[in-house]
């Protein structure tokens, strides 16, 4: 009890600093509201529910889908050109997908390069059907019938099928992305997994044919434990990935269902290098409304109290995590809209060594726009490091807010995986400067409502530079960086190498396989995948088609397990090549394509 009194007393004093504008003065940077047609976004009056970000026509400015919930109308696509927008919804079959579909509603955008080809697709559901809209130079065409993106009705009397897109991640570290979502009505989720394009539902095979995760509008891959690979969670569930099985660990991690949400986030908000969990409630409740549990050697532990979120009662529809006044902690937007009231903002700060408090500075910064708003997203729409503010809004179609800045410093990264998949999804990007740390992960689904800034932003505060960079790319590679700018946004590309990744950690293989490489056709680099049934003498070549060796990459004794090879062929012509597995007395060979 004395603790807890500590800390609210910490707490009360805080919120006195806010409001003598002794800390508002030297921190925080105040919002600007945006008329919308200056900037190029339409008028869009029907309700929504959802927003989605990504640079889908790689010119170095995040784009924006704002998602029909009901109304008439239809979702619109805005690309961003320097800070402005274009309506392009017309070159997609948006406004057509949904006049077929009069009534339903559209949930959860998401982009996402499916086919590793560069550029970013875009994916979303009706209430009874996926949708997969390929891009091909900002030309969307859906395909979802042909490469198995669909969703089936369950069994039983059934009006409405209810699919909730969730999250794309590479959950079988295979270098392309897989996807996974809800059926309300269906006591499986789904897990489509990408086979060169093309979708097979294995959520029975991978641990997930019957889970309560199918209670949730709401799920999310995240590498919860850091170990490499992507789990899942859910409103209160933890699904643990190992080496491609889901196993429930959700009474291990400690997460109570003393709220039932579809908003919640996992973020690292004390800077202890792991991932912790917040989540809010979306419901009118006598309760307070925001929980937030801190991770503790892979437990997690209600502080929200400590934290000072005790005293927050508002219903919510999203929300967003992100370093707003670029201080070197990430903040917490809640959006609050079914009571009238404003937005929740936040702040992070360490009052003192190891105390950390948050408070609602809304008020202060000025978020102060209300009525119907559903989905959220930080977004640095004009990328001079600072991160803005946009929610989809019935009444004024966009509130769109400019971060006008502080003194504070920043560093941005736009990453893109070569051997692991294009978009950079599982990425685990830790900066070092001096004895702090950060770390933030690259993830496709936020939540119900939300896909966030595509880019990865540190907050530096005063500082003028960094120690160093690591980052941990979905297939293993590693990459440290010193001496980077700050105040920049910088392009960084997966190591072009070839390389062995190590073993995955599965049981031992019955037998020596040798997997078709991935992608195929491919330019420059390939994935080749094997599994060795003991240890043992491995070779690995390339030959052409004259049956001259061009590569070996790959002549030493390795372990039992799963392996994966990079072939970087960027000095070798276009043409057929065969790829020969020389193990444990066994020889297999496949063919690949590079095609230049």
């Amino acid at each position: 009890m004395q603790r807890l009194f500590n800390f609210i007393s910490i707490f009360i004093c805080f919120v006195v600093v806010l409001k003598s504008n002794r800390l508002l003065s030297q921190d925080l940077p105040t919002f600007s509201f945006v008329e919308s047609q200056s900037v190029g976004l339409t008028s869009t009056p029907y309700e929504k529910y959802g927003v989605a970000v990504a640079d889908f026509d790689r010119n170095g400015y995040p784009d924006l889908c704002c998602t029909r919930w009901q109304g008439p109308g239809f979702s619109r696509i805005y690309m961003n050109q320097g800070g402005t927008f274009s309506d392009i919804t017309a070159q997609t079959p948006m406004e057509q997908i949904e006049s077929a579909e009069e009534g339903q509603r559209t949930y959860t955008p998401l982009w996402v390069d499916f086919d590793n080809d560069g550029d970013k697709d875009l994916c979303f559901s009706t209430i009874s059907t996926f949708h997969l809209l390929r891009n091909d130079d900002n030309i969307f065409t859906e395909i979802s019938q042909e490469v198995g993106f669909v969703s089936y009705k369950p069994g039983g009397f059934i009006m409405e099928w209810d699919v909730h897109p969730g999250s794309w991640a590479d959950y079988d570290l295979d270098g392309d992305l897989d996807f996974a979502a809800t059926q309300l009505s269906n006591p499986s989720i789904y897990l489509l997994r990408n086979d060169d394009g093309h979708f097979t539902d294995v959520a029975a095979e991978a641990g997930l044919g019957d889970t309560p995760m199918t209670q949730s509008w709401s799920l999310t891959f995240e590498d919860v434990d850091l170990d490499g690979d992507a789990d899942l969670f859910s409103k209160n569930t933890f699904y643990f990935n190992e080496n491609g099985f889901f196993t429930d660990a959700s009474q291990t991690v400690g997460i109570s269902d003393e709220i039932v949400t579809n908003y919640r986030e996992m973020f690292d908000y004390d800077n202890d290098g792991d991932l912790d969990y917040v989540k809010v409630h979306s419901d009118v409740t006598e309760e307070p409304t925001i929980q937030l549990w801190e991770n503790r050697d892979g437990a997690f532990v209600d502080v929200s109290e400590d934290a000072g979120l005790g005293f927050y009662y508002d219903p919510t529809r999203a929300i967003s995590i992100g370093d707003f006044d670029n201080d070197g902690d990430q903040d917490v937007l809640v959006q609050s809209n079914i009571l009238g009231n404003y937005d929740m903002l936040l702040l992070n700060e360490e009052v003192e060594p190891g105390v950390r408090v948050f408070a609602d500075v809304s008020n202060y910064v000025g978020l102060t726009i209300t009525g119907d708003r559903k989905g959220h997203a930080f977004i640095d729409y004009n990328m001079d490091g600072f991160l803005d503010s946009y929610t989809s809004s019935a009444e004024l179609s966009h509130i769109l807010y400019h971060n006008d800045g502080n003194g504070n410093n920043w560093i941005g990264l736009i990453l893109e995986g070569t051997t692991s998949n294009r978009d950079a999804i599982g990425c685990l990007v830790t900066l070092h400067m001096g004895d702090q740390i950060q770390i933030r992960t690259k993830k496709c689904g936020n939540h119900v409502a939300n896909q966030e800034n595509p880019y990865i932003h540190f907050g530096l505060g005063q500082a003028t530079e960094i120690d160093s960079l690591v980052i941990r790319w979905p297939l293993g590679i590693k990459q440290v960086f010193t001496n980077l700018t700050i105040n920049e946004y910088h392009n960084i590309n997966e190591s072009d190498v070839t390389s062995v990744h190590p073993a995955n950690r599965s049981a031992t293989p019955a037998s020596v396989t040798l997997d078709q490489n991935y992608p195929n056709p491919f330019n420059p680099a390939t994935n080749i995948r094997f599994s060795l049934n003991e240890a043992g003498s491995v070779k690995v070549s390339i030959y052409n088609l004259n049956g001259q060796e061009v590569a070996a990459l790959v002549d030493q004794c390795l372990k039992s397990g799963v392996h994966t090879l990079t072939w970087d062929a960027s000095n070798m012509p276009s043409g057929i090549y065969v790829y020969r597995l020389h193990a444990n007395g066994v020889v297999l060979s496949k063919k690949l394509m590079l095609l230049k």
